[in-house]
């Protein structure tokens, strides 16, 4: 069953698509010159205002930016995966980091905003073309079939282009290669080059605590068709890479000794797996 997700809402981005160099002026603040008594929201959004150069806008959506990504939780505490990625790559500028932040983004269990995944797991596979209008006409029937309520057309609008900004500008997480722009102003989904083997571990790791908790091994089968191969764009036959790897340093078991194949995970700390991935760097 999957935990309960705390995610940032569906307006959270004042017309901001992601950006990293935004973001990481936030985490910057929050590793060294957040007050931590400052306890209210409109307190901590003065800080950002005064220890950058951000606007006001900026000010807003880019710490929920920082937090749907996985870096700060909503109390401004850093993640681990917060913590490496400031210490080895402060700009985010990695492939492997901002696939990272493309992974909590876009986790069926948050803490990015919900139609985040939706959108991912509908439009993001290799080859397909859609029009940013599609992008808006799904955002806004998700919005009405599962809160009952209809998002203004504005809003909707602006929520498609900044989800589209984010993956299409470099200031973003365009180095990822996912989409890109047609002559004829649509988009296509690219085949991008596979995430590190450290990236996908880590990313497992958290989707296993959120989807089977308490699970000590699940079937090869199950854990394929679970979604979580698409978040990378990736074919099942990819996972079993970065699962090889997980073997070889005692994070999990494969046994194929006869079908159904079987997945046992033997631990979940994920600071040695961060230190692989930011080792090199």
């Amino acid at each position: 069953m999957v935990a309960k997700p705390t995610r940032i809402p569906i307006a959270f981005h004042e017309t901001l698509s992601l950006s990293r160099k935004s973001i990481s002026e936030i985490a910057r603040v929050v590793s060294s010159d957040m007050n931590q008594d400052v306890e209210k929201k409109e307190g901590k959004r003065k800080v950002f205002e005064e220890k950058t150069d951000l606007g006001n806008n900026y000010v807003k959506a880019m710490p929920v930016y920082a937090m749907g990504c996985g870096l700060i939780s909503r109390n401004y505490v850093f993640s681990p995966f917060g913590r490496f990625a400031l210490l080895h790559d402060s700009n985010f500028d990695l492939i492997s980091t901002q696939w990272m932040m493309h992974y909590h983004m876009s986790a069926p269990q948050g803490p990015g905003p919900i139609f985040w995944n939706q959108v991912v797991s509908k439009f993001f596979y290799p080859g397909n073309v859609f029009a940013g209008e599609d992008i808006v006409e799904f955002i806004g029937n998700f919005i009405w079939e599962t809160e009952n309520r209809i998002l203004s057309e504005k809003a909707v609008k602006s929520t498609a282009t900044i989800f589209l900004g984010t993956y299409t500008k470099p200031e973003g997480l365009g180095k990822l290669r996912i989409l890109e722009t047609t002559d004829s102003g649509r988009f296509r989904v690219q085949t991008p080059t596979l995430p590190s083997p450290w990236v996908i571990a880590y990313a497992l790791l958290d989707f296993w605590e959120a989807h089977y908790p308490g699970r000590i091994g699940i079937s090869l089968d199950t854990l394929k068709d679970s979604g979580f191969v698409k978040l990378f764009l990736m074919a099942k036959s990819d996972l079993d890479e970065a699962l090889q790897n997980m073997q070889e340093i005692r994070y999990v078991e494969i046994h194929r000794a006869a079908p159904p194949y079987q997945v046992v995970l033997l631990r979940q700390d994920r600071e040695p797996i961060l230190e692989k991935l930011y080792g090199s760097n």
